[in-house]
């Protein structure tokens, strides 16, 4: 059985959704700062996670250009970008 639990939610507060959407940004960029192997997939899956939230809250046109801006930076610098690692 397949459950979609977006539907199940309760409208979200735009408010909490921003501060939220705030607090995945500053933890993605934390992550590309903290270093490891696999940073550029952590930080890169926190940003999406952001990017989705905003879009759910119907905030995503307040965070949007911050979040693909970070989304692109985790491209270039990741494997297989421009990489200065």
């Amino acid at each position: 059985m397949v459950r979609h639990y977006a539907h199940a939610m309760p409208e979200i507060d735009p408010d909490q959704a921003a501060e939220r959407v705030k607090k995945l940004i500053i933890v993605g960029d934390n992550r590309l700062k903290q270093g490891g192997d696999d940073k550029y997939a952590k930080a890169r899956g926190t940003f999406e996670q952001a990017l989705r939230l905003a879009e759910e809250a119907g905030i995503d046109e307040r965070f949007r250009p911050f979040i693909e801006r970070r989304l692109e930076s985790v491209d270039q610098l990741g494997p297989g970008g421009g990489s200065y690692t």
